[in-house]
This record gives C-alpha cells, structure tokens and sequence, in this order.
C-alpha cells in the first residue's frame, strides 16, 4: 500500500499544532486563574487598624472553581473592590467592570482557543478532506449516483471531522487536569457539560458554514475567501461595531469627569473648616464634633474626602446608572453576532461573566454605603472600632447569579446555534438537491 508521505507529514502537523495551541492557551489561562486565588487569599478582609479613620479592608468576590474556561483579562484585578474608609481610594475612583468580551483580542486563553483559533483551523482540515475526495473522484461519484449521499458524509466527511474531535476533546481533557480541575459537585459537571454542548455546537455551526459555501460556489478558493469575510465580520467587526457603539453613550458620562470635578472640590474643600464639617455631620444624622481637641490627621482627611464624596454623589449616581445600563446594552447586543452569544456564553458558565461581575458591583456599592455610615459615627464620636463594634458592623452579602438563570441562558444560546445549524442544514440540502440525481438511491 503506497503512503502519501507529505500528506500524512501535514495532518501530523497539524495535529501538533492543534495540540499546542491548547496547552499554551490552558498554560495562560490557569495562570491567570491560579493569579485570581492567590489574589483572594491574601485579601484583607478584616479591618486593620481600630482607628474607623484609617482602617481599611477588601471586599472580594471569591473566584470560580471553572475560572479556567474563560479567564481572560477580567480575571484580576476587576473582580476585586477594595473599601477604605479613609477615602484614599473611594469608590468613584473605581473603574467600571469592563464587557468581557472587549478584552478578548490579543489573549491566547481557554476561551479564545475555542472561539477563535477552532474556527479557523476548520479551513486547513476542510481542504485535507475536499483534497482526499478530488484525488479519489469522490464528487464525480456522487453526482454520477455510484456513491450513496449518506455513505459519503459518513465516510469521507464525518470521520475525518470526528478524528479531529477527538483529538481535541483529549487534549481538553488533559489540559483541565493538569491545571486542578476537579469536579466535586454536580453544579459544576452541568456547567462543563453545558460548556462543552454550547462550544461543540458553535463549532458545528462553523463545519456547516463552510460546507455550504463550498457546495454552492463549487470552489475551494471562492469558498475560503467568503469564509473568512463572514468570520472577520462575525468575530471582530460586529463586536468592535457594539462596542463603538456603547463607547459612544459611555464617554458623555465617563470616569473622567468625576475625576476632574474630585480635584477641583478638593482644591476647595478645607480640612479646618469646622462649621462646614458640624454641617456635614448633622445632614449625616450625627452630632457635631466636640471640638476640645483638635482632630488627627487622618481623621482631618477621612472628613474631607467623605464630604468630597457627599458632594459628587449625584454625579457618581449618574456614573453607576450609565454603567448599569451599559452592562445590560451589552448583555443584549450579545446576541447579534454569534461570537459573542457564545463568548458570554462560555463566560456565564465559567463564572466569570458579565453578569455576575454587575451583581458583584452592585452589592459592593450598596455596602460601601453602609460601612461609611456606621463608621463615620465612630468619627463623629472620636471612638476607636473595638470588638464589638466589628462584631456588630454590617457584613457584606455578595450577590452570586442565580444558577437556574445561568443553565437557562445557557439553554437559550446552545438553542441559537442548534437553529443555526438546523438553517445551514436546510441550505445545504438545497444545493444538494441542484445538483446530486434525482432517483432515491443516490439521493438518500
């Protein structure tokens, strides 16, 4: 038996690549993942000095036991609010969670390995099996009706594609146990089962695509061009589009004039101002300051940048409703291009989407309020926060999203592609039908 030695040379290349490729983008991903816990174990979460003045600590959102499904950018520093009392880094001065997917381009991860690299890869394995059935006159076959439809497709279609599958689906393997991945629960085997169905079925959608480019323009060439049209559309173009979009309702009302007007108040702002911090307590619901003795230094800065703070709540308010808005603008633009549907896709089932990230925040605002309130007291009073007033501070509720939610959406976006897929189906079938024999037997 004669051996194509240089084709047989290409497919283990390419194999190799494939495999590379996914250990390097596991490699980065679990780094990123395993950065994100050692973040959370050396949190501050308890304050650290009995001055209310001075003391700080961190609210943290602790990471997803699938963070390395989808890590990405987002997986550091954002999922992180760092609450100080002495306002050295309030909360206006925390930037907005950005949109999972604007951070994707330029990060080989998990992610990124599935939803980018995959799909064009399908292009090199497409012109391995349309070379092997030109070489063996496979086409001339089916349109003359000596070879079945169904034989074809199984034969010279779906097992070459299958052969890759698995070859992926090994490498997948290895690669979540080598960076830790146990699955403990049965939470956490729906999210992978579902992660696998919803990326599967993206890729299915691809397969389907470019067999019915083929089929309609009968050219290899002609068919790889109009692919690669539609994925640059798909996956870079209609998601920078979104985004320019709501980039463009985001900066009327960005990060940058809070700043400006922060420093302008604090150029006006004095710290010696007795009467004006008298008022400000009162509004406050607390006594004025007995002002016998003069105030610390940090208690002297913790009040002015909490009457900063007082001062450009209206504004910050606005700022947070924007974002607010922007999170769910977002949520819904996913759904116009079918890259982004399975990028917050893939991230709300590795816990690091968008969504989760919004109710993070949300909670966060909520109880920075209420530790400034019952900390500023202890300011007014000149007290230091003893064990009992820790004990009987508030305590921060994050709020995680509802798993149901999660498996719903998840449901609802392997349902897009499977209409998809079952739409290129019919398409297909159509171009079949122009040129395959009409009689049963050939058609079947």
């Amino acid at each position: 038996m004669n051996f194509n030695w240089r084709r047989l040379t290409f497919q283990l290349l390419f194999g190799l690549l494939i495999t590379l490729v996914l250990l390097f983008a596991s490699s980065t991903t679990s780094t990123l993942h395993s950065q994100e816990q050692k973040i959370h174990a050396g949190a501050t979460r308890e304050p650290q000095s009995a001055d209310p003045a001075s003391s700080f600590f961190e609210i943290v959102m602790e990471s997803s036991p699938l963070g390395q499904l989808s890590a990405g950018f987002i997986g550091i520093a954002p999922s992180m609010h760092m609450i100080r009392l002495d306002a050295t880094r309030p909360l206006s001065n925390i930037d907005p969670i950005e949109n999972p997917a604007r951070r994707r381009y330029g990060r080989i991860d998990f992610s990124f390995a599935f939803l980018v690299f995959l799909p064009i890869v399908l292009i090199p394995l497409c012109y391995l099996i349309y070379q092997k059935c030109t070489a063996r006159g496979d086409a001339e076959k089916l349109t003359s009706g000596r070879t079945k439809l169904f034989d074809f497709i199984i034969e010279r279609i779906l097992l070459p594609i299958l052969g890759s599958g698995g070859l992926i689906f090994l490498v997948t393997i290895a690669c979540f146990y080598s960076s830790g991945l146990r699955l403990n629960s049965n939470e956490l085997l729906a999210r992978l089962s579902l992660w696998a169905l919803l990326t599967a079925l993206y890729l299915v959608c691809w397969i389907l695509l470019f067999a019915f480019l083929l089929i309609r323009s009968r050219m290899f060439a002609t068919a790889t061009i109009q692919y690669a049209a539609i994925f640059l559309l798909i996956v870079f173009v209609f998601p920078q589009f979104i985004q320019s979009v709501q980039l463009s309702f985001e900066r009327p009302k960005g990060r940058l004039p809070l700043i400006v007007e922060r420093r302008k108040l604090m150029a006006e702002t004095k710290a010696d101002d007795q009467a004006a911090i008298d008022r400000f307590l009162i509004r406050q619901g607390l006594p004025a300051i007995n002002w016998s003795e003069p105030l610390t230094k940090a208690q002297s800065v913790a009040l002015v940048n909490l009457r900063i703070e007082e001062k450009i709540a209206p504004r910050l308010k606005e700022f947070e409703d924007n974002v607010r808005k922007l999170d769910e603008m977002a949520i819904m633009a996913s759904w116009i291009s079918p890259y982004t549907t399975a990028q917050f896709g893939v991230d709300d089932l590795a816990g690091t989407g968008l969504s989760r990230y919004s109710s993070f925040r949300t909670a966060a605002i909520a109880y920075h309020e209420q530790w400034r309130k019952y900390a500023l007291g202890f300011i007014a009073r000149r007290q230091i926060l003893d064990f009992d007033s820790l004990r009987n501070a508030p305590k921060f509720k994050a709020r995680i999203e509802d798993d149901g939610e999660v498996f719903f959406l998840g449901s609802l976006r392997c349902l897009y592609f499977l209409v998809i897929a079952v739409l290129l189906t019919v398409g297909i079938n159509r171009e079949l039908c122009k040129i395959l024999p009409k009689h049963k037997k050939a058609a079947r």
